[in-house]
Order: structure tokens, then sequence, then C-alpha cells
């Protein structure tokens, strides 16, 4: 029989370490280049993002210089020109700022030419798709309250400016002048019990406003009808 070698503890340690390193670099073998394409990929998606990211910002750039050529033209008075402005903006920078922004514009170049239908149907395609914006919120429901006010639509028109007074409640003044275009509106429809509601509101949460003063006549008035 041949003479048995003893493996010591430290030997076997050894083998164990060795075996270990042996199992840890096939694993990096095998899955180097899983990691490499993984990190390929991530830099692709980062490298794509950037270049939405700087197209987005080209394009909403592009369209507020065109939002502002046309706004030039309305405020000239060129109304057919900037008519034909915005709609080219539309169509050519869709889902941008100056798009949503020309949609409103065009509801007011449409109300100004007494075309109340249309400006309607410009103000409520704002409000339906691309609502969101505060300031562009605010100009197309006041352009739609008005819309309805010259429609004879008073109710509605009414709660439309109360609505966009709750929206304005930390712009006390331009609250309160909502509100009292709400008391015109509910005044015209004989809905005595709302203008003395809405009359007492501006008297107790706006009373250092232009319009404090006339809610205290409506609201007296108001009161003489119930």
């Amino acid at each position: 029989m041949g003479k048995r070698t003893r493996i010591t503890k430290q030997q076997l340690k050894h083998d164990v370490l060795l075996e270990t390193t042996a199992k840890g670099t096939k694993f990096i073998e095998e899955h180097l280049n899983k990691v490499l394409i993984g990190l390929a990929a991530v830099v692709v998606v980062i490298a794509i993002v950037t270049m939405v990211t700087r197209s987005q910002r080209a394009t909403e750039a592009a369209a507020a210089a065109a939002l502002a050529d046309a706004s030039q033209a309305l405020n000239a008075g060129f109304l057919a020109q900037a008519q034909v402005q915005y709609e080219s903006l539309i169509d050519l920078y869709p889902g941008t700022r100056g798009a949503r922004a020309a949609t409103c514009y065009l509801g007011s170049i449409a109300f100004n030419q007494q075309d109340y239908n249309q400006a309607l149907a410009h103000f409520n395609t704002y409000l339906d798709r691309h609502a969101g914006d505060r300031t562009l919120d605010r100009l197309a429901l006041e352009g739609k309250a008005s819309v309805l006010e010259q429609q004879r639509a008073f109710a509605d028109a009414a709660a439309i400016y109360q609505d966009i007074a709750a929206h304005a409640a930390d712009e006390p003044v331009a609250a309160a002048r909502y509100l009292n275009a709400a008391i015109r509106n509910l005044r015209v429809a004989g809905a005595w019990e709302s203008v003395a509601s809405v009359s007492q509101d501006i008297i107790d949460i706006y009373p250092d406003t232009p319009w404090a003063d006339e809610a205290r006549m409506t609201l007296a008035e108001a009161q003489s009808h119930l």
C-alpha cells in the first residue's frame, strides 16, 4: 500500500480558496458580457433621453417664438394674420405650451369677431385637451364664461366665474373681481339668493377690495327681493 499523505488544515483552506476564486472568475466570465451589454443599454437610454430633452427644448423655444410673432400681430390689430399664425403654430408645434396658448388666443379672436360658437369651441378644446396650466386655464375659463354671458346662459357663466374665483383665492383683488362678475350674471338671471350669498362672500372675505362697496349695495338689493 502506498503511503497516505495527510492534508493539513492550511492546505485544505488553500484549496477551498482556490476553488472559490475559480468559481468567482467563472461567474464573471459568464456574466461579463451581460453586464457590459446592460451598461451599454443604460448609456444608450441616457443619450436618447438627453437628445429628446434637447429636441423638446428646441421645439418649445421655436413655438414660443412663433407665439410671440403671432401675438405681436394680434396686438397690432391684424386679427386675420394673427389667426393664420396661431393656426400654423398649432400645426407645426402640437403639444407645446405655445400651441396650447394659441388655442386660447384663437378663442379670443373669435370672441372679438362675435363668432361665439367658434370661440366656445376653441376654449373647450383647450379645457378638454390641455388644461393644467394655471394662467391658460384661467384665460380659457374666463373666455368661456364671457361667451356664455353673450349667449345669455347667465347661470352657467356665473358658475364658471365662481369657480375661477375659488382657484384665485390667493389673489384677493382677482377673486373679488370674478365674484363680482358672477353677481352680474346672477342678478340678470334673477337668482337673488345667490346674489346675496356671493355679495356676502365678497364683504366677508375680500373687504379691502374695490368691489366690497358694490357688494354691499347688491346685497341690499338682493335682500329687497327675498
